[in-house]
């Protein structure tokens, strides 16, 4: 045994004694390649995690969703909790006395995401009709061909330098469109890159959901299945920038009588569904909100004497709506169909993808614009006013408000409107909604 050792230590003595110089150079060798990785490895590109964001609905580059815009940082102004406009990049403005001409005074401590500083050059603002000029000392200056009282909240709107660079934490990156429809949009800094994947439909982003493809999925108002997920969070929140009602073509031969508009929204036992009651076309939050106005409670003695006033039994006039309704409000327009039949009303439901261009009644959810301005959803001149809704007392109210700069006569005349159409009842208000925000993994 004595031996065998001693042969092993003669034989590692002369092996190290042969390649000492070998494995010295080796150890050293080896020695300055750690330190050396030790040294520059905090400083090789690594690759930057991706984040996959989806978003339902379409929309272009100049009306992009609100989960987006925060990312993007600041416009010239902010909006406050209650919707009105307040400094943002510009630490304050002015307009002129004949309501056409508004400037805007930048801040001087405000930087773009790639370092350098806000300055007036850096604009570019191309609005129709609107003039605009780069004055000294900060200054931007909007010439408007008459007044326009929202001008300020329009602002709010982030604002990019070259389309690249916020005043956010990121830079935009690729952008992929389908005709003038966003389909990808990428934001991305030192940190992370973070996609925006849009859908036109909540079957088609759920799926997308479900298959990995991302990791977070806003605008939803039903996260359906995927509620029950153990590896998923759910985030809900009232959304008082949307309702949900019923709208009526104000031109039917039967929806056109005002009487049996207000007997078909008195004749909704559950107007809130558990959700928060809307009662007009502007927000709770808004500093225009009237809170006073005709709310058609629950009454269906009233709705059947009105009913009767306007289509008496001996007209024999058929009493039939088509009830439109999107998939996702389907329950909603089963239960006003069984308050409509208690009335003597046939209701048949018809199940639209969208917003139709002809309907008798339509159950939807619609979005509140920031300012009380309601001009293009409610005045009889809009396309877009796809109720028909006519009345002059509020054409000239929605005439006026979107004119008048002192805020005290613009809350009366927003007060007024919401009251006018309170009583015509042009729609059922119903609740606003709570959309559904769901994230991968648990909080």
């Amino acid at each position: 045994m004595a031996i065998s050792i001693r042969k092993t230590y003669w034989f590692v003595a002369g092996f190290v004694g042969k390649y000492r110089r070998v494995m010295a150079g080796s150890l050293i060798g080896s020695l300055l390649v750690v330190g050396f990785l030790v040294l520059i490895w905090p400083h090789i590109p690594k690759p930057k995690p991706n984040r996959y964001v989806g978003i339902i609905g379409r929309y272009e580059l100049s009306q992009i969703p609100e989960r987006i815009e925060q990312e993007l940082g600041m416009g010239l102004t902010s909006l406050g909790d209650d919707y009105l406009p307040e400094p943002g990049l510009a630490r304050k403005w002015e307009v002129t006395e004949d309501g056409k001409t508004y400037r805007f005074y930048l801040r001087d401590d405000v930087y773009w995401s790639d370092g350098k500083k806000v300055v007036v050059e850096d604009f570019n603002f191309s609005i129709p009709d609107v003039a605009f000029n780069k004055l000294e000392n900060g200054v931007l200056e909007f010439v408007l061909p008459e007044p326009f009282s929202p001008f300020p909240v329009v602002l709010s709107t982030p604002v990019l330098r070259e389309g690249r660079y916020t005043t956010g934490k990121y830079m935009v990156g690729d952008i992929q469109t389908d005709g003038p429809f966003l389909r990808l949009l990428q934001l991305e800094n030192e940190e992370e890159i973070l996609v925006f994947k849009f859908y036109d439909t909540s079957n088609t982003a759920l799926t997308a959901f479900k298959l990995g493809e991302i990791d977070e999925l806003v605008g939803l108002f039903d996260a359906g299945e995927i509620s029950e997920w153990s590896n998923a969070t759910i985030e809900r929140v009232t959304k008082y920038d949307y309702y949900t009602a019923v709208f009526y073509d104000n031109k039917d031969p039967l929806l056109g009588d005002k009487r049996v508009r207000q007997a078909l929204s008195y004749a909704i036992e559950d107007k809130d569904y558990g959700y928060q009651r809307a009662t007009g076309p502007i927000s709770p939050k808004s500093w225009a909100y009237n809170s006073v106005v005709k709310e058609y409670e629950y009454d269906v003695n009233r709705a059947r004497e009105l009913l009767e006033e306007a289509v008496p039994a001996e007209s024999e006039q058929e009493l039939r709506i088509e009830l439109s309704s999107t998939a996702d409000l389907l329950q909603v327009a089963e239960a006003i169909k069984g308050d409509w039949e208690e009335l003597g009303i046939k209701v048949d439901i018809k199940v639209v993808a969208s917003i139709p261009s002809s309907f008798q009644a339509l159950v939807a959810t619609q979005e509140i614009p920031a300012d009380p301005d309601q001009y293009y959803n409610w005045h009889s001149t809009q396309a877009s006013n796809f109720t028909k809704f006519l009345s002059p007392k509020v054409d000239k109210l929605l005439e006026d408000g979107r004119q008048t700069l002192d805020q005290i006569e613009r809350r009366q005349m927003y007060f007024d409107f919401q009251r006018f159409v309170a009583e015509d009842a042009p729609a059922t208000f119903l609740y606003h909604p709570e959309a559904v925000v769901i994230k991968r993994g648990r909080g």
